[in-house]
């Protein structure tokens, strides 16, 4: 199993892939390297994915502290690449992943040649403060399976209840088995997020993703993104919801081939 042994800690981390253009994947929230299942085979053929669990995830070693800042997280990954004998890389963020990776192009620049965020916040706002309660809330009310029901309205679009409601069991299994004290540090770096000041300092090309469904990180959000990053690019995906790795695999794999293109 492969591990980085970084500033104490253990993170666990995948390679696969028969391409040369490292391609790094940065999680959302609850997920792990292993929620990357449906997209892995569609970029596999073209890219080096490097896929890794941040610390309070999946296969990493969950430190006990008061929170895991998003810059803590951002360093991390560079250390990885480091490990990996990596110098630059094409870096793609969901959700989560899309704010660790606005503080990845920020504290190392050189590391990246393209940047893609895909349905996230450029800030924390009040809304999203309050949607994380009642998560924590519905956890501790009702555990994982009140949770994942209050989850979804923020997380998929009308068209997946309707369409792929088959995949909702298994989701439900795996929500059952994330460690919710390490989501609620991740959580409590979340809180701290606010890249409004800075965007700007972002100056490697940026291509943004959004659902036109996506309640959870809705479009303004997205657009605040744009309108900070000098150069960047928005794309809003018709009737998708938050979770587009599961919902919308094939056009977010699609996205990320076609800007390492551009």
């Amino acid at each position: 199993m492969p591990m980085l042994q970084h500033d104490g800690r253990q993170l666990y981390y995948e390679v696969s892939g028969h391409g040369e253009q490292p391609l790094l994947l940065f999680n959302g929230l609850t997920m792990s390297t292993a929620a990357w299942t449906l997209m892995a085979p569609l970029l596999e053929p073209r890219f080096k994915l490097i896929r890794l669990d941040f610390q309070g995830q999946g296969q990493s070693e969950r430190r006990v502290q008061d929170s895991y800042p998003l810059t803590q997280q951002a360093d991390d990954a560079a250390a990885l690449l480091d490990h990996l004998g990596i110098e630059q890389c094409y870096l793609a963020g969901l959700s989560y992943g899309g704010m660790a990776a606005q503080h990845f192009a920020r504290r190392h620049p050189a590391r990246l040649s393209r940047l893609l965020l895909a349905s996230t916040l450029a800030w924390s706002d009040a809304a999203n403060v309050y949607i994380a309660q009642s998560w924590s809330a519905a956890q501790q009310a009702g555990g994982p399976g009140l949770r994942f029901d209050i989850s979804l309205p923020w997380l998929f679009s009308s068209r997946f209840f309707v369409s792929s409601a088959q995949m909702l069991p298994d989701l439900r299994t795996i929500a059952a088995t994330v460690d919710w004290p390490g989501v609620e540090r991740i959580l409590a770096g979340i809180r701290e997020h606010d890249a409004r000041s800075w965007l700007d300092e972002i100056k490697v090309p940026t291509h943004i993703i959004v659902g036109s469904e996506d309640r959870l990180t809705p479009l303004y959000q997205s657009e605040l993104l744009h309108q900070g990053i000098a150069g960047s690019t928005l794309t809003v995906l018709p009737g998708a919801g938050h979770a587009i790795h599961l919902e919308a695999p094939a056009a977010f794999a699609q996205q990320i081939s076609r800007f390492a293109d551009a």
